[in-house]
């Protein structure tokens, strides 16, 4: 009985010490402004800059202070195409405020397109949109 009473305890030390190696605190690598770091407009792959240009990005207060982002794209294909857009409102400090869901925007050829999207709180102060193409969407199958 000793000698399992021994056991028992040199496996739960073994295990209590297991878990402590496991705990590692996380490094910490301070950004002054992660979201707009690589600009406030930006592809979510490199390939996507070869697709399309932003052309002009406009921005105004509307209806009570709320910001007002206005992105004119220049699809470079000679086909249209889908792209989708994502926009991150941030408040004075950087924080994100809110956030959009993707949007599927068709491309013209060879043509230039606009992208709206205005904020639903005052407080934005900032912004940051992705672009991206997604992978496979239902306009693409039968």
């Amino acid at each position: 009985m000793k000698m399992r009473l021994t056991a028992g305890l040199c496996l739960a030390a073994l295990l209590l010490a297991g878990c402590k190696s496991m705990m590692k605190p996380a490094d910490t690598h301070l950004e002054d402004n992660p979201y707009l770091q690589q600009g406030r407009i930006q592809f979510e792959n490199s390939s996507m800059g070869e697709l399309v240009h932003i052309a002009r990005v406009d921005t105004e207060r509307v209806n009570g202070g709320m910001l007002k982002v206005i992105v004119t794209v220049r699809n470079l294909k000679k086909d249209n195409f889908w792209s989708e857009f994502r926009t991150t409102f941030l408040d004075e400090r950087g924080h994100v405020l809110e956030q959009t869901n993707w949007e599927p925007i068709e491309l013209n050829a060879r043509t230039v397109t606009e992208y709206t999207c205005t904020s639903i709180n005052s407080r934005a102060a900032d912004y940051q949109i992705v672009v991206r193409k997604p992978a496979r969407t239902s306009f693409d199958k039968p």
